[in-house]
Formats: structure tokens, sequence, C-alpha cells
């Protein structure tokens, strides 16, 4: 057996030891890569009938979610893992995907004859391989795309990844020579002690490594294993990637999440700076400053075909949000004794504190967020604006909405597609989204290697106590919310299932002051993070 061989064999039996846990990633679905190309002016496949394909799919995750909501689309995932790809065909088989197809086999081998697709998808693959590797990605990307597609790659980048290059050195060092898989973790993890609580306070490394090292901490095993501890970890600057995909015929378009790469996003120090530095050069040069100004160290790079160049944008038009639908899942956080009389807050996904005192920045967040998971066309907000301003213009109004829109896209609490994401079923009993029931029973599993979904391509964590387990198996759209009452009231007084809160009603008799709230609780939680249509 050659080297490289020998190699891809070590990589293969890595992930066959610690395999992934397959999750979907938002800023990777077909439809959020669709509504960014068309920002930058690049028009892509409608989504009902794509064709996709991922590169180093493990158990297939994050297809699973594209796949059943797309039945007439074709999707293809790839992984050089049989042990993961079977355990993603058992999940497709159990959710009912059965237009996803995932096959154990080295990326080296795809050629042109493997068909041509619409959306090629590969993260967290691209540094984790030998150069072989990473330019039969490149070359797939070339061959297999369709002229109007676009691909997706995620890579480690420099400079952030500067630190993280000697932590893994370290890491490598000290658990050089282990035993097993788990001993070389926790000899990993030993180095990780030293780097956090034993450095020469003159190390002129010290602050940026220790900081390196205490985020790592907060990291599951297999994220240590696979990114630190791999036999291939190769970050590069963005501009060699971006040369390397030159050279390949292909030309960089945006980042998957196009606020990455707004300067303002890092406040007017950076801002100022870059404008200084980078006045006279051109769209990817200006984005490698940026990387040196922030540090970054990951990025999430689209491409196309090089003949489409000309037709890329040098920055997004942000009036194109005009033509998509949107959503967002901030929630309203309580007025304070300091709050000012006219201020409303929110909190965003991640965390981030929002606040407005703009009347039509209050009512576009509230109707988005009273329609999540719903996605809301911008005619709509449009029409809710007027409301609380009747006299500005339509220019004004759009202006407006616009303005706000794009606060929401920094601050990453934006979601938006150029498809509308419906969560209205037929009937008005509670239904859980298509393949989600069944993906419950799957997901309990023990040797189960993906998560749970919903419509937006979100990873989401439902209730998992036995009794909420049991009663989400049974919306199944055709029982009613008193249904699922008589239900839970059941379960409860048999004794087979204990409240969440511990309790034991077995043989109790009135349970309704109980039971009402449990399940209004439950179906507002499924509600909140998309898996409940209505």
């Amino acid at each position: 057996m050659s080297a490289p061989d020998r190699l891809t064999q070590a990589i293969s039996d890595a992930y066959d030891e610690t395999p992934y846990l397959s999750l979907p990633f938002s800023y990777t679905a077909p439809g959020s890569l669709r509504a960014v190309a068309h920002l930058y002016g690049i028009s892509t496949p409608e989504l009902q009938n794509a064709r996709v394909l991922e590169l180093g799919c493990a158990a297939g995750g994050n297809l699973l979610p594209f796949a059943l909501a797309h039945p007439e689309a074709r999707v293809v995932g790839v992984d050089l893992s049989p042990q993961q790809i079977e355990a993603g065909q058992r999940a497709a088989v159990a959710a009912g995907a059965r237009n996803l197809d995932l096959q154990a086999m080295s990326l080296t081998d795809i050629t042109p004859e493997f068909g041509t697709f619409d959306y090629i998808i590969c993260h967290g693959v691209f540094s984790w391989v030998q150069p072989e590797v990473r330019d039969a990605i490149l070359r797939i990307c070339k061959a297999n795309l369709a002229p109007d597609g676009v691909a997706y790659i995620s890579y480690n980048t420099y400079p952030g990844w500067k630190a993280s290059d000697v932590i893994r050195d370290a890491m490598l060092l000290n658990s050089f020579g282990a035993p097993t898989p788990q001993e070389k973790l926790a000899r990993a993890k030993d180095m990780l002690d030293l780097i956090e609580n034993g450095l020469w306070e003159n190390n002129h490394l010290q602050s940026a490594l220790q900081h390196t090292a205490q985020k790592l901490r907060g990291q599951s095993d297999h994220y240590l294993a696979h990114e630190y501890l791999e036999a291939v970890n190769t970050p590069c600057y963005f501009l060699e990637f971006a040369a390397a995909a030159q050279q390949m015929g292909l030309a960089y378009l945006a980042d998957a999440e196009p606020q990455s790469s707004f300067p303002s996003l890092y406040g007017a120090k950076v801002t100022q700076g870059l404008n200084a530095i980078s006045a006279n050069a051109g769209r990817e040069m200006r984005e490698q400053y940026l990387d040196f100004a922030v540090g970054r160290s990951f990025r999430k790079s689209l491409i196309v075909h090089a003949e489409r160049t000309d037709n890329i944008r040098e920055k997004p038009e942000g009036g194109l949000f005009n033509e998509m639908y949107l959503a967002s899942d901030v929630r309203a956080l309580p007025a304070s004794a300091k709050t000012p009389a006219h201020e409303r807050e929110y909190l965003s996904p991640r965390g981030a504190t929002l606040k407005t005192q703009d009347p039509i920045g209050h009512s576009l967040i509230e109707v988005l967020r009273q329609a999540w998971p719903q996605s809301v066309s911008f005619d709509d907000l449009r029409a809710a604006a007027r409301e609380v301003a009747p006299g500005a213009t339509p220019d004004e109004l759009t202006g407006a909405i616009l303005g706000n829109v794009l606060t929401l896209v920094q601050s990453n609490s934006l979601y938006y597609r150029l498809e509308p994401i419906s969560y209205q079923a037929p009937t008005s009993t509670p239904t859980l989204i298509h393949g989600a029931r069944d993906l419950l029973n799957e997901t309990a599993r023990p040797d189960c290697q993906v998560g749970m979904h919903n419509l937006w391509h979100l990873n989401v964590v439902p209730p998992t106590d036995a009794l909420s387990r049991h009663i989400m198996g049974l919306i199944d759209g055709r029982r009613s919310t008193t249904e699922l009452r008589t239900a839970t009231r059941e379960a409860l007084q048999s004794g087979r299932y204990m409240h969440p809160n511990g309790q034991s009603y077995k043989g109790v008799r009135n349970l309704e002051p109980v039971v009402q709230p449990f399940v209004d609780a439950l179906l507002s939680e499924l509600r909140r993070i998309g898996l409940l249509v209505n």
C-alpha cells in the first residue's frame, strides 16, 4: 500500500473509531446558497428538482433536511467512512428519504461520469485531507458542477489558525504513541492544561494560546479528535484558496454568511483601517486584508465557474431582499426600569442583544417574531410598516425596511430564501414536519449518528424526557390537542410515564391542571424550534 493510500485508510479508520454526529448547517443549505448567490447577481437552479452533492457527508445529517423537504430532488452524499455511510443509510430509510443516496467511496474516484449537480457542498473536509484530495475537491467542483450551479467549500484559514497550529502541535506531541483513541484524547487534554495554566508569563504567545485553549474546553471530544488530532490539518490563507480555485477554472463568489465580509461588522476602527490600506485593491485582496484585521480562522466560500466572473457584483445588492422570504427567531426581552420608553430589546439566536427605537424596526421584528418559524414576504413587512408610518412614501418605507433587514443580517438574526418556507398544514390538528416522527424514533437509538432538524436546515434538540417523547410520537396530524391531552392523562395515570418534573401521578384522578400546561408547553416548544407545522 502506498503512503497516500495508508494515509487515506488512516483517515477512514479514525472516523470509524470516533464518528461525528452528523448535523445540519443552515449556511450550507441549497436554499441559503441560492439566496446568497442572488444577492451577488448570480442566478442558480430552483430547489424543487435540484441535484445536490455533498463531499464528505459523514452520515448524511446535513443532506437529510433538504432531501425530506424536496422529495423530487436528487440528493447524493459521498464519504470515505463505510461505517458512517451505513449509519446514514439507516437514518434515511427510517425517515423516508428515498431520494437520498449515500455512497462510501474516495473523492479521488469521482469522475465527470458521476453526474452533474446544481449545488455541491464540502463542509469540514478541505483542510483535513491530503493534497491530492484537495485537488480532487476543486476538480469535482469544476467538472461536476452545472454551468449555473454554485459550490460551497469550508476550510481553516490563517492568520487566525496560527495559535491553533501551535496547540495542535503540542497536543499531537503529548498524545504520540497512545495505544487507544481514548488515551490519545486524554493526553491531548493534559496538554491543554499546561497551555491554560503553565505558560511562562513572558511567553509572548501566552494570551493567544490561552484564549484558544479555553475555547477548546467547550468543544466535544469528537471535535477535538478530528480537528486537532487528525493526521492532516492544513489551513491556508484566503488568497491561496482563491488562487487554487482560479487555476481550476473557478471563481470566488462570496462567503456563505456574507455579513462576515462587511468591515462595518467589526467596528469603525477596522473599517477605517481597511479603507486606508485597500482603497484600490480588488475584492479578494480586500477580503484577505479583512482576515488579517479580524484574525479569521475559518471560511465558508462559495465558488462558481470562472465564466460567470463578470456577473458577480462587487458587493451584495441589499435591495434584492425585497424579492425574498424572511424569518427570524429573535425573542423579546422584558423592559427594565432603565429602558427608554420607546426602546424595544430582543435577544438574537446567537445571544446578542438587539435594541431599536424605530417604529418600523419594531414592527418588522414583531411580524417576524410572531410568524416564526413561518417565512414572511417583503410585501407583508411593507404592509405592517405602513400601519406605523402611514405618511411615509413607498420608497421611504422600502428604504426603512431594508435598513432594518440589514441590521438583522449583520447580527446573524435573519434567515432568508428566494422560495417561501411553509409551516402550513392541510389540517388544523398539530402536525410535525415531514419525516420528523420517524426521525425522532431513529435519533433515540444509541448508535444513531444524525440529529434532528427543522425546515430552516437548523439543528434542533426536542425535549428528551420519556413523556414528551411519547406524546411527540402521537402528533401525526390526525389527533387534536384535546386527544393529545387525553393521551397524556392516560399515560400519567397508568404510571407508565413520569412527569418531566419527576413526579408520579399514577392513579391520580383530576389531572387537568397538570395535563393542559404540559401539552401546551410541549406544543409551544416544538413550534419554537420549528418542528411543528401548525
